[in-house]
């Protein structure tokens, strides 16, 4: 979460730009960048050994890659000793937590920023450093029992979420606290359906880095909904909650601890066969443009995996812009023949129509658990 900076060489000077809500670093009044739309991160093979480890590495990578623009990381194994400022981008772990300041993960950067003849800037090198010193507990594993936040045994700080968060400092990407974004809380910025708990990029990271390199050639369409929103600022990081269920009135639903399926603990909110209520979820348009009239489905599931065979309860027709994540509530009305003291999942679909060729179709779903009682 935290982040190091390496001298610049000679007179340069960083500076905070922003452009819609993501937040990047110049330097002599130019993008800090990388000079090409790639760069090739090494992964140690002492710290993420092959197998569970390194394809949690490789997850959380090629799900950062899933975004508009044209850079992409790439990687390798790296066999040989890593350090910082050793002329090669790594990824790696160290158990002493000091020397990265105690901090869960950080990007260490290596830049170029001065002017002889003309300006030169650019990035040299970044390595991602994890804190494997106690309190920092990891998991690579996707099922959403296993992680923070949905855990009844406690959980573990997912993997993929903090790598995402710091390959976006890789590209100078600066924290965000103003806006739902991995440039925040990033264990808080996670797509959920069924069991599955994946680590993504997000609207305004996806911007970010569009602008920075440019959008890729070809289609690049991809809506999402989540159960996380924007809640407030937590010094420099955005700070999320999940999505809720109201009252018309504005007032929250009261809630419940929902404890399936096994090894899961999240909360519902109860509801009353025939009342209205305003659910909310959280928007995104992760693709290359503006997207309108998205066709947008509500349904009332028996499980936590919702799909468009749940039953559907209501529909929504959304403009989905490139510049902002849209957290909105729905009113909808509870079904009459809902069993009572029985849990569901009002869920929604985004694109449900299916009628968006999309580059990412698993981010579309997700759910709240609601509770009928009498």
């Amino acid at each position: 979460m935290k982040r190091t900076l390496a001298l610049a060489l000679l007179a340069g000077t960083f500076v905070t730009a922003q452009a819609s809500a993501f937040s990047y670093s110049t330097c002599l009044g130019e993008k800090m960048k990388w000079n090409s739309n790639s760069k090739q991160l090494r992964i140690s093979s002492t710290s993420f050994p092959n197998g569970y480890w390194r394809n949690g590495v490789e997850d959380g990578i090629n799900r950062f890659n899933l975004n508009p623009s044209k850079f992409r990381y790439t990687t390798r194994t790296d066999t040989g000793g890593v350090s910082r400022g050793n002329g090669q981008s790594e990824i790696w772990g160290t158990s002493n937590g000091s020397s990265i300041n105690d901090a869960p993960a950080v990007a260490s950067y290596r830049t170029e920023c001065f002017w002889f003849f003309g300006n030169h800037v650019k990035m040299k090198e970044v390595d991602i450093i994890f804190n494997y010193e106690s309190p920092w507990r990891w998991t690579a594993n996707t099922n959403k029992e296993a992680i923070w936040n949905y855990s009844s045994t406690g959980g573990l700080r997912p993997l993929q979420t903090t790598l995402a968060h710091e390959l976006g400092h890789g590209l100078k990407l600066n924290h965000v606290n103003y806006e739902y974004n991995v440039m925040g809380r990033d264990w808080e910025h996670i797509h959920v359906n069924n069991s599955s708990a994946r680590a993504y990029m997000g609207e305004d990271t996806a911007d970010g880095v569009t602008f920075l390199y440019g959008a890729r050639s070809g289609s690049w369409e991809d809506v999402g909904v989540v159960h996380w929103a924007y809640s407030g600022a937590s010094g420099e990081y955005s700070d999320h909650r999940k999505t809720r269920i109201y009252n018309t009135s504005g007032s929250i639903r009261p809630t419940f601890t929902v404890t399936e399926p096994a090894g899961a603990q999240e909360t519902g909110y109860t509801v009353r066969r025939g009342m209205q209520i305003d659910a909310e979820f959280s928007f995104e348009n992760n693709g290359k443009t503006q997207r309108n009239g998205v066709a947008t489905g509500f349904y009332i599931s028996s499980n936590d995996y919702i799909t468009t065979s749940d039953r559907k309860i209501g529909s929504w027709s959304l403009n989905l812009g490139r510049n902002a994540v849209y957290t909105a509530k729905k009113r909808l009305t509870i079904p009459n023949d809902l069993q009572v003291n029985r849990t569901y999942w009002l869920g929604a679909i985004v694109d449900d129509s299916r009628s968006i060729s999309e580059a990412v179709e698993w981010n579309n779903a997700t759910y709240i658990p609601i509770r009928v009682v009498p």
